[in-house]
């Protein structure tokens, strides 16, 4: 920004900057996530008279009516209020674009053997894309995230792999009559190998974790296929012995369906959800 305003005088430089944030804001406003106000910490959309310019080089607003420097939000902060929880997740949480996908990887090639099928990488990259714009991950939204996914894998290389990718997850699948998919126990997999070190200061930020820690508590109350030391943890307000239990859970139930079969412990939790894929 220095170097493309930098011959220009001070005034001058202010406006343009002043321009630049305005069109920003209006582009936030066009966005049907931001217009709508869903999501968690969502906001009602400012329009553009109301956002004050800034005062260049010194990283405060300027209340134009007094025409005085203020502080306030980082105008970082106001596009991370308006993106949804599933947003937040496929870019920085537990289903980040750029790291899980490779947690998948080594997960099916524990299970499968290497992946050599570009087809396969290209549904570890989209299966959970669907996610943007969810306002919430395990709810009756955030299930119907296989959808996308599913679709541009169908549209790329046929039906088949669009119920391969859809069929990635067992509630999902469950509740539509389907097979999961082995791209579903890898998914599983991929969970358990991601350290908590990395799972947690991830989920943290994204505001995913408080809901998946209800929701774990929620299932296991319904299912019998629990251990009590699994349910002990599940239970618990400490998120690494509330890990520890799902981890522990997930491993005893990829070994029970790693090839395949009926899928006796997952209960179908919600009534909203589609059977697109054949």
């Amino acid at each position: 920004m220095d170097d493309v305003f930098a011959n220009e005088a001070p005034p001058l430089r202010l406006r343009r900057l002043r321009d630049a944030v305005q069109e920003l804001v209006s582009q936030r406003r066009a966005m049907p996530e931001v217009r709508e106000g869903v999501g968690e910490r969502a906001e009602p959309a400012e329009s553009a008279e109301e956002i004050p310019a800034v005062d260049g080089g010194t990283g405060r607003q300027v209340n134009r009516e007094f025409g005085g420097s203020v502080h306030g939000r980082e105008f970082g902060n106001i596009a991370e209020a308006k993106m949804t929880i599933g947003t937040r997740s496929v870019l920085y949480g537990a289903h980040c674009a750029v790291l899980h996908p490779w947690f998948l990887a080594v997960a099916w090639s524990k299970l499968y053997g290497f992946p050599w099928d570009v087809r396969l990488w290209a549904s570890f990259c989209l299966h959970d894309i669907g996610y943007i714009s969810k306002p919430n991950m395990d709810g009756c939204e955030g299930e119907t995230h296989v959808e996308l996914g599913a679709r541009i894998m169908g549209l790329l290389f046929g039906e088949s792999w669009a119920a391969f990718t859809a069929a990635h997850s067992r509630y999902w699948a469950k509740h539509n009559g389907r097979q999961f998919s082995r791209l579903c126990v890898a998914d599983k997999l991929a969970f358990v190998l991601t350290p908590a070190w990395l799972y947690l200061p991830m989920t943290r930020a994204t505001g995913e974790l408080s809901e998946y820690m209800l929701r774990a508590k929620e299932r296991q109350a319904g299912s019998e296929h629990f251990t009590d030391y699994e349910s002990a943890r599940l239970n618990s307000a400490d998120p690494r012995e509330w890990l520890e239990g799902l981890k522990s859970y997930t491993r005893r139930w990829i070994e029970e369906h790693r090839n395949g079969g009926a899928d006796n412990w997952t209960v179908a939790a919600c009534a909203e959800s589609t059977a697109a894929f054949r």
